[in-house]
């Protein structure tokens, strides 16, 4: 069976059928997909069966992998291998996490909107999420589309926004939700950086806002201005005429491009349900460069 796209959001979305990524995929196949997402920054691969390994062995097709970055589960409880992040609601005893637990304290920030790793000097280029559990009320993503919002700024307000540059600090971000112990390690390991607030995407040349609940304010502005004009972008770009919620199906994957969205996970409720998802990621590295077929096929 051939690839096959069916679009699933006018501009945001799409499902890809016909491929089975347990097996390597071969150039022209890589390449549709990367074509498609410079369309449809969303692209879902239903009934995907696979595990970890074939999972960070698709992602590798489409950036150098990242290593899970985690600052609220000890390396001793860890679940997962380190290049997975494990966005799940469960312990190493697989038991959903109590009440108070900072595991699931943490996994809240996730409902704010934002891009991955964002905070970092090299931030993700793509995500790609794996349902193994889905719960049966809430848990969807939404996905907020920063070319399209972009474009429908207001004139002055676009010309405003271009070449401007913001200042990202995960710590921030954390304390607004209500995190602030944070260790003298982590602090070092995830210190701020600064990140254009316009982009251009490499494969659509799109222009698109760089938006994330981690940006705290303009680089040059007073601060009080930045924040406000930030407020105002968030506000704008989330608006329902550009975003597409994702209702999961178990062993959906859904692949996203960091570089023109914005995304959030919202409530399942109870939370007591297990909702369990694996998570690969690779950085938006310019300098790296796709492995040949055969390697990928070994």
């Amino acid at each position: 069976m051939s690839l096959a796209i069916e679009a699933v959001h006018p501009f945001i979305a799409a499902r890809i059928h016909g491929l089975d990524l347990s097996r390597p995929l071969d150039e022209a196949q890589i390449e549709r997909i990367e074509q498609a997402s410079g369309r449809y920054p969303v692209l879902i691969f239903p009934g995907q069966y696979i595990d970890d390994e074939q999972l960070l062995a698709f992602a590798a097709d489409f950036g150098p992998l990242q290593t899970a970055v985690s600052y609220s589960t000890r390396p001793q409880d860890h679940r997962l291998a380190p290049m997975i992040n494990d966005i799940s609601n469960l312990g190493k005893d697989n038991r959903t996490f109590k009440a108070g637990d900072r595991r699931r304290m943490n996994n809240l920030t996730s409902r704010y909107w934002h891009s991955d790793a964002s905070y970092l000097p090299l931030p993700a280029r793509y995500s790609f999420l794996l349902s193994y559990v889905v719960p049966p009320v809430g848990g969807q993503t939404q996905f907020a589309d920063m070319r399209a919002a972009y474009d429908e700024l207001p004139a002055h307000l676009r010309a405003a926004v271009d070449g401007l540059r913001c200042h990202y600090d995960v710590m921030a971000s954390r304390a607004i939700a209500g995190f602030h112990d944070f260790s003298d390690q982590e602090r070092e390991a995830l210190a701020p950086c600064v990140h254009g607030l316009v982009r251009v995407h490499p494969i659509s040349g799109r222009k698109s806002l760089y938006l994330s609940s981690h940006a705290t304010h303009v680089v040059g502005w007073p601060e009080p201005e930045g924040r406000d004009l930030l407020r105002e972008l968030n506000e704008f770009a989330t608006r329902p005429q550009f975003v597409y919620t994702h209702d999961w199906s178990v062993r959906d994957l859904v692949m996203w491009d960091n570089r023109t969205l914005m995304h959030r996970g919202l409530r399942h409720i109870p939370e007591t349900d297990v909702r369990e998802m694996h998570r690969a990621t690779t950085l938006d590295d310019r300098t790296w460069s796709r492995r040949p077929a055969q390697r990928r096929s070994a």
